[in-house]
């Protein structure tokens, strides 16, 4: 009875509906509009600005490192193309208590600019002088572990404000007050920051430029510190200074005590060398008389060897005469007609052509007789003479 029903109630079952191809094809672009969103298979022309950086991504993990700049596509399974800005961002980090080295407090401020890398930017300089550049693989290798601060400028402001705290933490403890805070000290504090942001930085794969050191301020007591300290130095310089003038001065009297005494010394050697050398003078002179008298003495005994030769010759040349006379008298005396031959010719030899004799007797007045041919005349001819043999 329970299965019984009625004929009214009964109906015959409904044939089922078929879809239609609109309801299809609707289906089919639903599906492959989720599957497109969900699964994001295709970029078609996504461009990239001449400062952006691009980094291709397939199935979450980065294939390729493009710009900067492009136009860029892509097909696969979760593909995407992520993008990062490589201008500098500016940071301005202050810090109001930064102790020196002797614990000082002092207030610093510095400023500066960061970069994100790109393929020509310049990671380092290597000792040789050659430059190595930012490759892909570490930019792919910073950008997965520090994704924020390449994609994000307040991510990176706060990591560039953590950075800078470190580094002017490390570079203004390492000298005291003086050291940081006067104007000699300030570029050794600059390059000390920039040096240690440099190595931060590298750490992310970005670099830093243009870091300044634009306020270091010491609290009043420090600077009562350094004022007093300043003056304690000026003093001490000029104190240095004023004992220099009188080392100086010292030197330059000592030098010209030295000058005088060199000059005296000099005299009394030039006057000791002057009378050496009128010593040696004297000594050469006396030798040189001592030459001339024996020259003198020899010369005056060679005289009287030479007069006695003189006399020798002298009394033989006399002796030869007086022989020679003797042998001329004893001819004369043997024979008187040639001795008074001799006595004519002498007187004849005496009497000049020119000559004119007057004989007048005794006790008589000579006569001037004046004219050629006066007669009587006696002629006297010298030109004969009387051998002594006959």
């Amino acid at each position: 009875m329970e299965n019984y029903q009625n004929e009214n109630n009964y109906s015959a079952p409904k044939p089922k509906r078929k879809l239609g191809a609109p309801v299809i094809v609707i289906l089919v672009i639903l599906i492959l509009a989720a599957a497109f969103i969900f699964f994001k298979p295709v970029y078609l022309m996504k461009g990239l600005e001449q400062q952006e950086m691009g980094v291709k991504i397939r199935a979450g993990e980065i294939v390729d490192i493009v710009g900067p700049g492009g136009i860029y596509n892509d097909f696969g399974l979760y593909v995407k193309l992520e993008s990062y800005n490589i201008e500098g961002v500016a940071f301005d980090v202050a810090d109001d208590e930064v102790f020196t080295k002797d614990m000082q407090p002092v207030y610093v401020e510095i400023r500066g600019q960061v970069f994100r890398p790109s393929l020509t930017s310049i990671k380092s300089v290597n000792p040789d002088g050659s430059i190595s550049y930012f490759t892909k693989d570490e930019i792919a290798r910073h950008y997965v572990n520090y994704r924020q601060s390449y994609t994000n400028n307040n991510t990176l402001m706060e990591q560039m404000d953590g950075f800078s705290r470190q580094a002017m933490k490390v570079c203004v403890g390492q000298n005291d007050l003086r050291g940081n805070a006067v104007a000699e000290g300030r570029d050794v504090l600059r390059s000390c920051i920039e040096n240690e942001l440099e190595k931060l930085t590298n750490e992310i794969g970005m670099y830093v430029n243009n870091i300044v050191v634009t306020d270091v301020q010491a609290s009043e007591q420090a600077m009562q510190v350094i004022n007093e300290t300043n003056q304690y130095l000026l003093d001490a310089e000029k104190a240095k200074a004023q004992a220099q003038k009188l080392e100086e001065e010292g030197k330059a009297n000592a030098v010209q005590k030295e000058a005088e005494i060199r000059v005296q010394q000099a005299a009394q050697q030039e006057t000791a060398r002057q009378k050496v050398t009128l010593a040696e003078l004297e000594e050469k002179e006396l030798i040189a008389r001592r030459e001339v008298l024996k020259a003198e003495k020899e010369n005056a005994i060679l005289e009287q060897e030479l007069n006695a030769e003189k006399a020798k010759a002298a009394e033989l040349e006399a002796q030869a005469d007086l022989a020679k006379e003797r042998l001329m008298a004893q001819i004369y005396n043997d024979n008187p007609g040639y001795f008074q031959l001799r006595v004519s010719e002498l007187n004849a030899s005496a009497i000049k052509d020119t000559d004119k004799f007057i004989i007048v007797p005794e006790g008589a007045m000579p006569q001037l007789v004046l004219g050629k041919e006066v007669l009587p005349t006696t002629n006297v001819d010298t030109s004969q003479s009387v051998n002594i043999g006959e």
